[in-house]
């Protein structure tokens, strides 16, 4: 966690990077990017491979976030379950990340190994939870977070789509209220109503907010590029 100095700091602006190209990445960090989250759903097969991912990831000098996404939540991993946390595996034990993002929904064998794995790396476990259509009540997100860190998150992920100005509202206090209690959390909001919080919820304790880097394609309803995160949030004087 030291790395991507999440407690305690500036929030952290985080490219998306969905091929292995140290241009792009170096191209996000120009652009305002403090990490990347490397999206191994959006690779092709042959940069999958593991010594591939391994000479890419040494290159680097910014924080990599591991990811990926099953195809439930927005991915697009094509294969079982099982290849999908076993490649997760492979490269946690053979690739130098600073986190691994799994969502909370995933099957609780393989979200298991994943932890212990990334447990015995000290690197933190983002636990993550989608809703692309909308957003679960106040109460149900509540219980969403309280078992995210029961089972074992060190950053409680919410990505969520507001229908309203009070889904919004709502999504902020619970930042800012499970923030106040000490509890590390990151809010998205998607969609048209959703997205000034990309940039407003990192105001309210938010440490992680996720852009595609210029030249690219946004991987999330509502994204901004790294450029305007950066941006609009020095506007804001967030960052």
């Amino acid at each position: 966690m030291d790395r991507l100095a999440l407690v305690g700091n500036a929030p952290v602006i985080v490219g998306v990077l969905s091929a292995l190209s140290v241009h792009d990445a170096t191209r996000a960090q120009e652009q305002g990017a403090d990490a990347i989250e490397l999206r191994i759903d959006l690779l092709n097969e042959e940069d999958r491979k593991i010594e591939k991912l391994k000479g890419f990831v040494s290159q680097l000098e910014v924080p990599v976030i591991l990811t990926n996404r099953r195809k439930e939540e927005g991915g697009s991993f094509i294969g079982t379950e099982s290849e999908r946390i076993a490649l997760l595996s492979n490269i946690l034990d053979t690739v130098n990340v600073d986190a691994v993002d799994i969502e909370l929904l995933s099957p609780s064998e393989g979200k298991q190994i994943v932890v212990e794995k990334a447990n015995s790396l000290h690197i933190p476990v983002i636990f993550s939870f989608h809703d692309f259509n909308g957003m679960p009540p106040r109460s149900e997100l509540d219980e969403i977070v309280t078992r995210m860190y029961n089972e074992g998150a060190s950053i409680a992920k919410i990505a969520v789509t507001p229908q309203t100005f009070g889904d919004a509202l709502l999504l902020l206090d619970l930042t800012y209220t499970l923030t106040q209690a000490g509890k590390v959390i990151t809010t998205i909001g998607m969609g048209p109503v959703g997205r000034h919080l990309r940039v407003v919820a990192p105001l309210y304790g938010s440490v992680l907010t996720y852009g595609y880097i210029e030249g690219e394609e946004a991987v999330a309803p509502g994204q901004f590029s790294v450029r305007e995160l950066r941006s609009l949030m020095e506007l804001l004087s967030v960052k």
